[in-house]
């Protein structure tokens, strides 16, 4: 089975994929776009993969960040995981190296998926078999209904005004028992962190901050009571896994 063949199995019916670049799949229309972060993914990684940065602004590490990726990709055994939004893969390309999983690494930005390539392909100059790279849009997710044992978004939903209703797009690519992780930056009382966070929405790379308590009752709402909820600094963990009983 080709690597088409084995893609072909999550992306929903009547969806185009086109193969765009070596490694990288497309199920956007062929008519070029510039997203958020094209030309702009080198500074974000220099950016946001620095430990000084992330103490300061947002309180958090990198090291959480890898661990709770971890977390996602260890929770099957052999499943598939959408990664919804998977940027430049600073913080989960070596895991999904070592994993077996097959996995979908989707995110709109075309220059991130090819920083994310070079990441993954050391040091055999190629990405894994298991793992498909597709530039794809999370507003208008062109992918199986509950097709997936794990979704993990990190660092998404303060860039959608409608958390819910993306909330409940990713909660429909999973199967029954299926396991979702995401993280989001909130505003948590806490200096400077709030304050960047202001500014970023006033430059409209982010969405008006929500507060922690109100991120985790739109979690709530929409994945139900089991949720699981924690901060660190300005950083908002969740993890869940649904069933037949979640709203």
């Amino acid at each position: 089975m080709s690597e088409l063949e084995i893609l072909r199995q999550v992306i929903a019916d009547k969806t185009t994929v086109r193969l765009v670049e070596k490694d990288i799949y497309s199920v956007l229309p062929a008519n070029p776009q510039t997203f958020q972060y094209d030309k702009n993914a080198a500074i974000y990684d220099l950016v946001v993969g620095s430990s000084l940065y992330n103490r300061v602004m947002w309180g958090d590490s990198p090291a959480n960040y890898r661990a709770f990726a971890r977390r996602a990709i260890n929770s099957h055994p052999n499943g598939w995981l959408m990664e919804a939004g998977c940027g430049s893969m600073l913080f989960t390309a070596q895991a999904y190296r070592e994993s077996r999983r097959p996995i979908v690494a989707c995110d709109q930005s075309l220059d991130m998926l090819r920083r994310a390539r070079a990441r993954l392909s050391k040091p055999a100059n190629s990405i894994p078999a298991h793992i498909f790279l597709v530039q794809a849009d999370l507003s208008d997710l062109s992918f199986c209904a509950a097709k997936f044992q794990t979704v993990l978004s990190m660092n998404v939903l303060h860039h959608y005004e409608d958390g819910a209703g993306l909330i409940l797009k990713l909660r429909n690519l999973l199967t029954e028992g299926g396991r979702m992780y995401l993280t989001s930056l909130v505003a948590n009382n806490r200096f400077p962190g709030d304050r960047y966070l202001r500014a970023l929405h006033r430059r409209g790379w982010l969405v008006q901050p929500r507060m922690k308590a109100e991120l985790q009752q739109v979690l709530e709402e929409s994945l139900g009571t089991e949720l699981r909820f924690w901060t660190a600094g300005n950083m908002a963990y969740a993890t869940t896994r649904v069933d037949s009983e979640t709203p």
